[in-house]
């Protein structure tokens, strides 16, 4: 307090929030400095605490580290006189950014808001979401993401997030509702993958889960998923199939308790590239 203003990447796939320090470093691959907009000034808090415990955590995208604190946290607009919508979170524990490696090199985020279930947490840190839940902050204990594709951003709708409801102007039909059964992070019963309408056999004779991670744009399989890729012809990041056209592999489905869960070729593989 007062609020500072920082953006936040919402992560599926990690527990932990961690959020950038005013003083952390940050350089280019040329090493050049990044000037960074917004990031966190502790000493700028009337409500800041320090505590002796500290974490590193390896993401896909780099590495960091720093000191877990105390400090009071709001989503929503943050403007410093008035709120719309906000949620008011007193005393979140988060890590205080002080050392990074390339995470947050980019323009768009400069907290990572971590979001799966506190099994995965270190040791006396509540995530985010169930301090909401702690501090009844939320009229039901749900949050929802809507995602938009590019035409549909060309078109003027934008991708969002909300927290304690779901959107019922954003589709249409019935929701169907699937059982976590992977409560580290969001996994839950995968039956099968079909491409082009085939099946893969994906998990014949194994009991497969599949987890919803916001954090990444990338689908990733174990070892034996890739080969079943590999062994239909498909191509994957390491193995390069040659073809006419990206488009000529079909689409996607993740079959997910009997239902199928249709990706399009566009969403589920990059463009094809000439060799």
């Amino acid at each position: 307090n007062p609020p500072q203003k920082v953006r936040g990447l919402f992560d599926t796939g990690s527990t932990n929030t961690w959020i950038l320090n005013k003083n952390t470093p940050l350089k280019n691959k040329d090493g050049s400095v990044i000037e960074k907009e917004m990031s966190y000034d502790e000493s700028a808090s009337s409500t800041y605490k320090k505590t002796d415990q500290r974490a590193a955590i390896q993401f896909g995208s780099g590495a960091l580290m720093g000191h877990f604190v105390t400090d009071d946290l709001r989503l929503g607009s943050c403007d410093g006189s008035k709120s719309s919508g906000q949620i008011h979170i007193k005393n979140q524990k988060f890590g205080n950014v002080e050392k990074q490696k390339t995470i947050f090199r980019g323009n768009n985020f400069e907290a990572i808001i971590g979001m799966a279930y506190p099994e995965l947490a270190e040791a006396g840190v509540t995530p985010v979401f169930d301090e909401m839940m702690n501090q009844k902050l939320l009229k039901s204990n749900v949050f929802a993401f809507y995602f938009t594709n590019k035409n549909q951003e060309a078109a003027g709708m934008k991708s969002d997030m909300t927290f304690g409801y779901y959107d019922k102007q954003k589709f249409k039909g019935d929701i169907t509702w699937h059982n976590v059964d992977y409560k580290y992070m969001f996994g839950v019963k995968l039956d099968d993958v079909k491409v082009g309408g085939k099946s893969l056999d994906m998990c014949s004779g194994k009991s497969c889960l599949i987890t919803f991670d916001s954090g990444t744009s990338l689908m990733s399989f174990p070892t034996w998923g890739a080969q079943k890729l590999i062994e239909n012809k498909l191509p994957t990041a390491n193995n390069i199939v040659p073809c006419q056209s990206h488009s000529q592999f079909g689409d996607m489905a993740l079959v997910i308790n009997g239902k199928d869960y249709n990706l399009s070729n566009e969403e589920w593989m990059f463009p094809s590239q000439e060799l």
